[in-house]
């Protein structure tokens, strides 16, 4: 069952309103996309996809072929109902010139919701100077070890290959993780 066990059982939160346990439990281990859809059709479809490993490692990729290539790759922890990432970034390919290339401090904060029966990561906040990465909204889980292919040279081709991909990101900006 992708979504581990669900139960039907409603609890009181404090105004005696009724919520449902879907018991997700607190690992929220997996991946995670938004697609965002242009209006012109010849620009074609903005993609976020985020990896959260076993290891506490991560992978951030905002993809829009032909104009943006943000990454950002670190350590990630979950407390309460929030998931925290803190690493490093870069934009290895922007349409807006200047940019630069090199390597600085990435953070970002979601809030995890269960929407539509499924657990999803909300940022409420944009997140200035990360472009695509920035965006507000939900990125919703697409299973614990589903590969996003965004067909791009410079990404990881297969589930097996994003955490050592990962491991060379941040070697390359000098954060090697352990």
């Amino acid at each position: 069952m992708p979504f581990g066990h669900c139960s039907t059982a409603a609890l009181d939160d404090d105004k005696g309103d009724k919520k449902m346990d879907y018991d997700f439990g607190p690992n929220s281990t997996g991946t995670y996309a938004r697609v965002i859809q242009n209006h012109q059709s010849f620009n074609g479809d903005a993609y976020l996809v985020l990896y959260l490993l076993p290891s506490t490692l991560y992978l951030f990729t905002g993809y829009w072929p032909g104009f943006e290539l943000t990454v950002a790759a670190g350590r990630w922890k979950e407390r309460e109902e929030q998931v925290f990432l803190q690493g490093a970034g870069a934009h290895i390919l922007m349409d807006v010139l200047p940019f630069s290339r090199m390597p600085r401090r990435h953070e970002r904060e979601f809030n995890i919701v269960i929407e539509h029966y499924s657990r999803a990561l909300f940022a409420k906040t944009e997140h200035l100077g990360w472009s695509l990465l920035s965006w507000r909204g939900y990125l919703h889980y697409l299973g614990r070890s589903h590969f996003f292919d965004l067909e791009n040279d410079d990404l990881p081709k297969a589930m097996h290959e994003v955490e050592p991909w990962t491991q060379r990101f941040l070697d390359g900006c000098g954060l090697r993780q352990k």
